[in-house]
């Protein structure tokens, strides 16, 4: 004894409705694939401004380094055009000065002030190294940390 005998084939009905309709279709797909998109766009976001804040540090090591350039001895000096070459608040902790010096074939190292095996005096050189810490814009924390040691570098030949 069947009480509503025209129920299954209402079902049917709604149900061929439902599958033939594309109403709502573009809705859901937006939903399955913007946190995805939202998600790439932040990443080049972070990259782009990681990017940004290498060549400002790469930038104030040539400053460095040009400073350096006329007077190796002077590190305040160095230091300070290093800091105030641009607007990334930087310390003077957050600079290393490294001097190193090298014969003309540039096989190795050579001790500073000594003679090289041509006859010549070993060369001089200054390298500017500059690190930060970049945090990041859009938290990833989960998949690359809260936060990136960004270095900048540069060598100059010093007299």
């Amino acid at each position: 004894m069947n009480i509503h005998p025209r129920a299954p084939s209402f079902l049917k009905i709604i149900t061929s409705r439902l599958r033939s309709s594309r109403r709502g279709a573009a809705a859901v797909e937006f939903a399955l694939l913007a946190p995805i998109v939202l998600a790439v766009l932040a990443g080049v976001a972070n990259y782009g401004m990681a990017m940004i804040e290498k060549m400002e540090l790469e930038s104030a090591a040539r400053a460095g380094a040009q400073m350096a350039a006329n007077d190796r001895t002077a590190t305040t000096t160095i230091q300070n055009a290093v800091i105030n070459a641009n607007d990334l608040s930087l310390t003077a902790a957050d600079i290393t000065l490294t001097e190193s010096c090298w014969c003309a074939d540039v096989s190795a190292t050579a001790t500073c002030g000594s003679t090289c095996a041509d006859g010549d005096s070993a060369q001089y050189f200054m390298t500017v190294s500059v690190s930060t810490t970049f945090d990041y814009l859009f938290g990833f924390d989960y998949l690359v940390g809260a936060s990136a040691t960004l270095t900048g570098s540069a060598k100059v030949r010093t007299q």
